[in-house]
């Protein structure tokens, strides 16, 4: 009888073992997936950035317009080309390493590390540099599956990296894999701020959301991405991702 207790025992610890590998096996298949949806060799995309310094008065809104390009996974380039107090200013990501040009007094900056969590400079806004920069979310994050029903999952991940945020909380649609909603905590302000993605369009042969919210919980405020144009898998200059010339 003991011994028929001791292979019982360890069977059971096998199929949770079982259990708890198909299950890391799921998620990590799920992200993949993610990732996936929105790879591209290369992409520019023409946008707007709406700046409200109170989430609830549509009315009080700042209007900046921004041309982006971005390479793989990792590199990424902004410049905002209106309004005229911020013409010029240039945001390169690059290997998870961050530059900032400022032509108002024709210097580089590279980012910090604690700095990250900061809003560009001249800009303002709810997207930190970390918010900007690239990276697949398999490389940034681990996750797993807190729940899920006949429509979407939910997975939290925890930083692989140092980051500004403690976890996240990912939606992601079943049927597209696209996610309309990442909710980013911190260990100092606990829920921080909320992605939320809609007006998914077809454009350039690629379904995507063309209107992007960042609202902060904290500052009650937000900030509104609105993509107009954007292309794919066509030829960019290097000069957009190297940071001695990024900003000639």
């Amino acid at each position: 009888m003991k011994h028929l207790i001791q292979i019982l025992v360890i069977l059971l610890v096998l199929v949770q073992l079982s259990v708890f590998l198909h299950a890391e096996e799921d998620v990590l298949s799920i992200i993949r997936k993610v990732d996936e949806i929105g790879k591209t060799t290369t992409s520019v995309a023409k946008m707007s950035m709406l700046t409200f310094p109170y989430s609830e008065d549509n009315s009080n809104y700042r209007d900046m317009k921004v041309l982006a390009y971005g390479k793989g996974e990792d590199d990424s380039y902004m410049e905002f080309i209106s309004p005229k107090s911020i013409k010029g200013l240039r945001i390169l990501s690059r290997e998870g390493d961050q530059w900032v040009y400022f032509p108002s007094t024709g210097r580089v900056r590279k980012i910090a590390s604690k700095s990250k969590d900061k809003s560009v400079q001249g800009v303002g806004g709810d997207f930190s540099y970390e918010d900007l920069g690239g990276g697949s979310m398999e490389e940034k994050y681990t996750f797993k599956i807190l729940s899920s029903d006949e429509d979407s999952w939910t997975l939290e991940g925890i930083p692989i990296k140092e980051s500004t945020y403690s976890k996240i909380l990912v939606t992601i649609n079943r049927d597209n894999y696209l996610t309309p909603k990442v909710e980013f905590y911190t260990e100092k302000d606990g829920h921080k701020k909320d992605l939320i993605s809609e007006e998914f369009k077809i454009i350039s042969g690629r379904l995507m959301p063309t209107r992007m919210i960042m609202i902060n919980l904290i500052k009650q405020s937000k900030t509104v991405v609105i993509i107009h144009e954007a292309e794919y898998d066509i030829p960019i200059d290097d000069k957009y991702f190297n940071p001695m010339r990024f900003y000639k």
